[in-house]
């Protein structure tokens, strides 16, 4: 009788829509697709607004050329969402807890070989450490973004051909 009652629960908490989005777990979806907005269009700088008193960013977006000029050269954006022509995240991994919640990324970022005439795809994954202001806002705390290797589970097949878009930004930049 009691194995039936357990099997019976099993099968209704399987059979169960998934949970709905908690205001917490969208909080911190919306502030997530808003830092890569900004990366995406080059604004690396505007990131600053969402990061908490005393954060840390451990890979920021851009670096200075050294053009060899006694002033600074103009900034060049790094981060794989400003440089790929085409750029997705997935968030993988979400732990919230009431004042911190930790959040994994994936990104991705498909590109164009033009001597090669080959589209091809990189891979990078990014830690969010997230700290819940007083007034309930979610901030940045600390944030790390590596290069990685794409695991074969996650590779894109086939992967989609990005010469017209690069060709496309060729001419606007001839312009």
């Amino acid at each position: 009788m009691h194995f039936l009652l357990g099997a019976l629960l099993a099968l209704m908490l399987m059979a169960a829509p998934a949970r709905a989005e908690s205001g917490e777990e969208a909080a911190i979806r919306a502030l997530i697709d808003q830092w890569y907005e900004q990366q995406r269009a080059g604004e690396s700088g505007r990131i600053y607004a969402l990061l908490a008193p005393g954060a840390i960013d451990a890979s920021p977006g851009y670096r200075h050329l050294d053009t060899g000029a006694a002033n600074r050269a103009p900034r060049v954006y790094t981060s794989l969402a400003a440089t790929a022509l085409r750029f997705e995240h997935e968030i993988s991994r979400l732990d919230i807890d009431p004042r911190f919640a930790r959040v994994g990324v994936w990104e991705r970022g498909f590109s164009y070989a033009w001597a090669v005439e080959r589209s091809y795809e990189s891979a990078g994954y990014a830690t969010f450490v997230l700290e819940k202001q007083p007034d309930g806002r979610w901030l940045v705390l600390a944030h790390e973004t590596n290069r990685v290797g794409i695991p074969p589970n996650r590779r894109t097949d086939p992967l989609p051909d990005m010469r017209p878009l690069w060709e496309a930004r060729q001419a606007a930049a001839q312009n």
